[in-house]
């Protein structure tokens, strides 16, 4: 992944999580290695493909920390308040919103095509699987550790 397109990953994500979410991303620059992360959080893991002059899928690895405190943003209400189903609806919609965002900055002409976006709980997140995909992207949140794997 050349640095330009890393650059409007880093920017598309950060504008959409503090603009929809009021959550802040932090961009790492360089992944440090395996041993630096943890394997114990339960995470989410939104996915949505995509279609047309390039094709591709973007899948969000996100703890279920973070993802509970985006469902709560989004709708505006208490943890106490929001089921598993919104949390998983809500990291659908982050799928939908980041990558929608992200195309629509890389195609203007709107000639790529996002599919329906999934969602699923990943309680054995392995960050060693991780490492062995050549587009991702990593960023710290206040939540943990949340990465991006883009495949075209």
């Amino acid at each position: 992944m050349d640095d330009k397109f890393r650059q409007v990953v880093y920017d598309t994500f950060s504008e959409v999580f503090e603009t929809m979410f009021f959550t802040f991303l932090e961009p790492v620059e360089e992944i440090p290695g395996t041993d630096t992360f943890s394997d114990n959080e339960d995470y989410i893991r939104a996915n949505i493909s995509y279609h047309g002059p390039e094709s591709g899928s973007v899948s969000l690895l996100m703890p279920q920390r973070l993802t509970k405190k985006i469902t709560m943003n989004f709708l505006g209400a208490d943890e106490e308040d929001i089921t598993n189903e919104q949390i998983m609806d809500a990291a659908k919609e982050t799928a939908n919103m980041v990558v929608g965002s992200l195309l629509g900055r890389i195609d203007p002409g709107g000639k790529t095509k996002l599919h329906i976006p999934e969602a699923n709980l990943v309680d054995d997140l392995s960050v060693r699987e991780l490492f062995e995909h050549s587009g991702v992207i990593l960023f710290n949140t206040d939540y943990g550790p949340f990465w991006v794997i883009i495949q075209y």
